[in-house]
């Protein structure tokens, strides 16, 4: 198959990146979001949570 430009290769190449400057834009905002939950599951891989694991 060969490649032809068509009329609506320009619209969607815009569309796509459109949908790549969005999806980009919520991974910044995101990041406070994910630093807290590493975070978080750093501490629970440190220390077991009450009641789980042996019986004390």
């Amino acid at each position: 198959m060969i490649y032809t430009r068509s009329a609506g290769d320009a619209q969607i190449l815009s569309f796509s990146r459109e949908l790549v400057r969005d999806a980009l834009q919520i991974l910044r905002d995101s990041e406070h979001i994910a630093r807290a939950q590493r975070i978080r599951d750093e501490l629970v891989a440190v220390e077991p949570v009450r009641g789980e694991g042996d019986p004390a």
